[in-house]
Order: structure tokens, then C-alpha cells, then sequence
């Protein structure tokens, strides 16, 4: 999850706005480039020598018009959860004011929604009050439970993600951070805060952390997993994961009782079992499952979930012996489980507690009593059939009805990346874990179709053949780990085809297809660390032999392409730095290029026969010699991925995001 700009993890948050519902039509005309756009990826390229970025008219076009629908895509998923007396305290992701929110166990009901100053979400802990850790900039705030008072206690150095918080008996708070990798002791009656320095030297990530009865702190890492041990008073400290698991990416949840520490790992799921006093006595349990998101210790025995199945297990921490218990929400992330009173207490990352009690399990949708939802930063977007339009949220799918009007939502696996209509069903590529999932129209509902597999964890990106024979699925590995895969998806069975590495150390983030060649826009990014490979390129796959053809670098110094179009006997691509290329694939000359003038680049797409690209500012309309003329500007879309848009095959409405909103844009012909 775990790069924070693009993640999924359990503290893991993103922007948002809170948008209220609009429906108004309201014309947008074409708008020269004001200058305020540009991808903050990463610097400019040396590239082809650019066309003029737009052409002059004979006349003017007719104004296309702007509708909106309202909120893109609502929610209230959790990011962090605590349990302090009668009440759980659950930090939202993705709303603005980031949100506290305080859950009375004995009412069922939320009796607050607090406002935090700064930030846009992070984890919680208690020492006597409630803290919030931020994202974005690791700022800590501090709730008094008496007053409902919020202040701003402090600000962790130069860090951007407060990804953990935990208590000591002292009272003392400490805090995991990212890019730094640090331990910080923070002092909440003073805000003073002291840097306990890196975790594991070179490593960006302290993704958990835990405070012994002694005092001593226990730190997990990524992307490569260790757990480490840290004397506050000296500083001092060791590394106690077992070597077998330093393969692994994270050691990403970690609890501790006073002759155990117990840590899971991402993405072999095991469970390592310590003797606090001699941590060269473990025990490694396999799980079988990919990620171990939250654990608690309750005397003799720990209590964990497990990803993707969102299962809860019990492990006698003297034998290891696993028992399963329940799935409380399947496929969900964890964001904390409690035990209270024999009773199992969890935060499910979608917005639900669950309680397990007597072998019987009771979960609330937190919306439903009194927990605030907002607009989130879309994920992806797709239009069903001329009738409903679909927006990916975190852990949710909005389905816009435009017939009747309205929208509701779904649950999600994750968070959909890419979606795309395939025989009579949308399927959606999800994140983490690589998954595929469809949306029945029909039955209104979203089921598992296929597991990308191998080091897969982040779709890039999802299209289908003319005849929607099979899905073509773009993937980047797992957190630490360079490169990605091709995979060949059967929609109708979920078989999959797997091809890795398509070029060394590059993932596969933009995929198109023309009959039976596959062309696939590589990124040299890596999630977490630093990339090996130095330029992105174009590749050409033959989809019967199973086999590249050809790899080509159009643009020089591309660090990566965002979208692919073939249209026409022509490819057209988009790189990261916004720059727009036109080749011929049989010859793989370059026939035109031209910088995107407006905006973070995204999706490109055919609308009656005339290619479309899609930024967060702009529509635009793409010649055949790479010429760009606005067609709707002024969008300030406030996506979490890469910008995309749907066509309407009936009426050829293009559907995309203006600020929160999901919008209709009428194109008169």
C-alpha cells in the first residue's frame, strides 16, 4: 500500500473534497492553456521535437456542454482505529476536514464526527487521549476526550507520513514514519518530540509500531520486512526478525505482550511468534493468505486478520496452533481488532465494525449510524450500457443511474484501479493483490473473477478485444520489488495468463490492442524504492505466438507511459511528463508528437471515430499528427489516479470528473 501517494494500506490516507451534490447544466468552452498545469510526476525529458499543441479552425466549434451528476463517488473508509473506555475513535481517508470520529460500543451509534486541523488522515493511539497521526505532512493532533477539544500538537521533521502511533505506559507516544524510515518519541504534555533516527538504515518505511511493558519500542519496516528493537533511553538497537522471512516486504502489523511480540508479514502472510526475553526462540506460522493487517494479543493468545479474505484467526502463542474464526466482512482490510470483555472487537477498512461474540458475528455499516461520508478522489471510471455510469472508490463502486436518477454504492476488494465492459459485465481491476472483479448490472453486485498471481500488486491498467474475448491486464510488482506483468485474462472462467517482465524491471502500465498484437507503455517506477531501469519504452506482443515482437523508445528519457489508443492504423501514447506521441507500430516511426497543454495527463480513448485524451484540467482532441485542441477546459479534477473518461456507444457522452463531481460533456456534431 504501500507508496503513500499511491497505496492501500491500513493508515495509508488520500486527498479529498467534501462536494455536495449539484445538478445544473452549464456550458464550458474551449480555454487556452493558462499555464498551471504540468505533471508533478517528474521532471521534463529530452523528447521529439513537439508539433503545435493546437491548430486554428475555419469556424468556431459548437459549445459542448457540462452537466453535473453530483459526488463522483462517496464513502467513509477507515484508515486508523483505537479503543479507549466505551468508545472507538476511527480516523476516516479521503474526506476533507480530515475526520475523528468517536463510535459508542454500548449505543451502536456515532456520537461525533470531530474535525482535525491539518492532514488528510492517518492512525491512532491513546495515552490518556486520543492521537491522530497525519499523512501528507506528519503532523500529530491530539483530542481531549473531556473537552472534545482538537489542537495540533506537533510536527515529525521533514517526514510526510505518520504511518503508526503507539503508547507507552509512560505516556509517551511514538510514531513511524515515512520517507524517512524514523522512530519518533514525541512528548504529549510538552509536544517536544525526539528522533530516534532510522529504523534500518536505507529503508523509507516504518510501517508499524509497538511499545513493550519495559518501554522498550518495536519498529517494523519495508520494503524490506525487519523488526527492530529500539532502548528509547540509549537509542540502541536490534534487528529480531526471523532471517527467513527478510524475503518478504513488510512486517506489516506488530503487537506485543510481556513475553511475546508478535508481527505479520506482506505478501507471504506469516505470522512470526517471538520470546520477547530470548528472541532467538520463534516460532513462523504460514497463514496462507498474503497479508497480516492487524493483530492484538489477549493474554495466551493472538488475534489476527488476513488478507485478501479479510479472515479472523486465533494462535495459541505457546504452540502456534491457527484456529479460524470467522470472516467478519470478506475480502476487507483491518484497521484495528480489540478484545473486550471475551468479546472480538474490528475496523474494517470499507466503514464497518464487527463484534465476535459466542462464535457469532455482528457488523454495522458505520454510515448507518451516524458516521460522516463525503466525496472521495475518484480511482477509475466506466460507462454500463448508455444507463449507469461507474466510479471506483476506496473499498466501493458508486453506481450512477442517469435513467431514473441516483446513486448507491458497492463494496470493493480494494480499490479499483481500471474498469473496462466485457460480455454483458464490467470488470474491474483491483488493488492490492492484482485482483479482477465484475459488476453484474442485472444482480447489482460485484463478485471475484481472478488473481493476477506471481509478484503482481498494482493494475496499471485493464482493456479488452474488439470481441471481449479476453482481458488484457497491466500490473506492477509487489512493494521493493521492480518489474510487472502482462497478464491474459479469460472473462467468462477467470483463467489467467501470466507473462512477467515484459522488460527487464519494468512494470506495464498502459495496454492496448489490435487484433491480435497487444501493445503495451512500460514505467520504470517501483513502489517504494528506487527504479533500475532508466527508460520507459513501447512494446509490441504478439497475443497468438505469446511472444514480443518488438520494443521501441519513442521518447527519450520517458520514465513512463500513462495510456495507450490504437486507432486507425495508428498508436498513439501518453507519457508520465505529459508528452504525446503518434507512431506507426509497423514501422514504429514517429509520425507526430506534441506536449499535453494543460494538466496531470491520463486516459486516452475513441469517441466517433476521433481520438480523446483526458488530463485533470481538460478534455482534448487528438489529430492524427498529434495536434491537441481543448475541448472542455477548467475540470480541476482532483482524481487519485491517472485522469480517465467513458464514452457513451449510443449517444457518444463523454462521462469524466470536474473537481468531485461526475459530469456529462454533450459534444454537438
Amino acid at each position: 500500500m504501500v507508496k503513500p501517494e499511491l497505496g492501500l494500506t491500513r493508515r495509508r490516507v488520500l486527498a479529498a473534497a467534501a462536494a455536495g451534490a449539484v445538478a445544473a447544466t452549464v456550458p464550458h468552452p474551449a480555454e487556452a492553456d493558462d499555464g498551471s498545469g504540468g505533471s508533478p510526476l517528474s521532471e521534463s525529458p529530452s523528447e521529439p521535437t513537439p508539433t503545435p499543441a493546437s491548430k486554428a479552425t475555419a469556424s468556431p466549434a459548437p459549445t459542448p456542454v457540462v452537466t453535473s451528476l453530483g459526488p463522483a463517488v462517496f464513502g467513509a473508509p477507515i484508515v486508523g482505529a483505537t479503543v479507549a473506555g466505551n468508545s472507538a475513535f476511527l480516523i476516516m481517508r479521503g474526506l476533507e476536514p480530515a475526520t475523528l470520529a468517536e463510535y459508542d460500543l454500548s449505543t451502536g451509534r456515532v456520537v461525533v464526527n470531530h474535525d482535525l486541523p491539518t492532514g488528510l488522515g492517518g492512525a491512532v493511539a491513546v495515552g490518556g487521549a486520543v492521537y491522530a497521526g497525519m499523512y501528507a505532512i506528519a503532523d500529530i493532533h491530539r483530542l481531549d476526550r473531556a473537552t472534545g477539544q482538537v489542537d495540533h500538537l506537533t510536527r515529525l521533521g521533514n517526514e510526510q507520513y505518520a504511518f503508526d502511533l503507539a503508547a507507552s505506559p509512560a505516556g509517551l507516544i511514538y510514531a513511524g514514519t515515512y520517507p524517512g524510515g524514523k522512530v519518533y518519541e514525541i512528548d504529549p504534555t510538552t509536544g517536544g518530540t525526539r528522533d530516534l533516527g532510522e529504523a534500518v538504515p536505507g529503508l523509507r518505511y516504518v510501517r508499524c509500531v509497538a511499545v513493550a511493558g519495559d518501554g522498550t519500542v518495536y519498529a517494523g519496516t519495508g520494503t524490506s520486512a525487519r523488526l527492530v528493537t529500539i532502548d528509547p533511553a540509549t537509542g540502541a538497537g536490534a534487528q529480531i526478525l526471523p532471517a527467513a522471512l527478510h524475503g518478504e516486504s513488510f512486517v506489516y502489523d506488530v503487537a506485543v505482550s510481556d513475553e511475546h511480540i508478535v508481527a505479520g508479514t506482506e505478501p507471504g502472510g506469516f505470522l512470526a511468534v517471538i520470546d520477547r526475553r530470548d528472541p532467538s526462540r520463534f516460532q513462523v506460522v504460514a497463514t496462507g493468505g498474503r497479508t497480516i493487517d492487524a493483530i492484538t494479543i489477549d493474554g495466551e493468545t493472538a488475534y489476527f486478520t488476513v488478507r485478501p479474505t479479510g479472515t479472523l484467526y486465533a494462535c495459541r502463542l505457546d504452540t502456534g496452533e491457527l484456529t479460524r474464526l470467522a470472516t467478519p466482512v470478506e475480502g476487507q482490510e483491518t484497521r484495528g481488532v480489540f478484545v473486550r470483555d471475551g468479546v472480538v472487537h474490528g475496523a474494517a477498512g470499507a466503514g464497518v465494525w464487527w463484534t465476535l461474540a459466542d462464535g457469532a458475528v455482528t457488523s454495522v455499516d458505520l454510515a448507518d449510524v451516524g458516521l460522516r461520508t463525503a466525496p472521495e478522489p475518484p480511482q477509475s471510471l466506466s460507462s454500463v450500457d448508455g444507463g449507469r455510469v461507474l466510479v471506483g472508490g476506496n473499498f466501493g463502486l458508486q453506481v450512477h443511474d442517469l435513467l431514473r436518477g441516483g446513486s448507491h454504492r458497492i463494496a470493493v476488494d480494494g480499490e479499483p484501479k481500471s474498469m473496462v465492459p466485457a460480455r454483458g459485465r464490467t470488470c474491474l481491476a483491483v488493488y492490492p493483490g492484482a485482483l479482477v472483479e465484475t459488476y453484474d448490472q442485472r444482480e447489482d453486485r460485484v463478485a471475484p473473477l481472478a488473481t493476477i498471481g506471481g509478484e503482481s500488486n498494482r493494475p496499471r491498467a485493464m482493456v479488452t478485444d474488439p470481441a471481449g474475448r479476453v482481458l488484457l491486464v497491466g500490473t506492477r510488482n509487489q512493494y521493493g520489488r521492480s518489474g510487472g506483468a502482462l497478464a491474459v485474462v479469460d472473462p467468462r472462467t477467470g483463467r489467467v495468463d501470466r507473462y512477467d517482465d515484459l522488460v527487464a524491471d519494468q512494470a506495464v502500465a498502459a495496454v492496448a490492442v489490435d487484433g491480435r498484437t497487444v501493445y503495451a507503455g512500460t514505467e520504470i517506477t517501483v513502489d517504494g524504492a528506487l527504479p533500475i531501469a532508466s527508460e520507459a519504452c513501447l512494446v509490441g506482443f504478439d497475443l497468438t505466438r505469446r511472444q514480443v515482437e518488438w520494443t521501441s523508445a519513442p521518447v527519450s528519457g520517458a520514465t513512463g507511459y500513462v495510456s495507450l489508443v490504437h486507432h486507425d492504423g495508428l498508436l498513439y501514447a501518453v507519457t508520465v511528463q505529459g508528452v504525446l506521441v503518434v507512431v506507426d507500430p509497423s514501422t514504429r516511426d514517429v509520425v507526430g508528437s506534441a506536449r499535453i497543454p494543460t494538466g496531470r495527463p491520463g486516459y486516452l480513448g475513441v469517441r466517433s471515430g476521433v481520438v480523446y485524451a483526458i488530463t485533470t484540467d481538460a478534455l482534448l482532441r487528438v489529430d492524427p499528427d498529434a495536434a491537441v485542441t481543448p475541448v472542455v477546459s477548467g475540470l480541476a479534477a482532483e482524481w487519485y489516479n491517472e485522469p480517465q473518461f467513458a464514452v457513451d456507444g449510443q449517444t457518444g457522452d463523454v462521462f469524466t470528473v470536474r473537481e468531485r463531481d461526475l459530469v456529462r460533456i454533450h459534444i454537438p456534431d
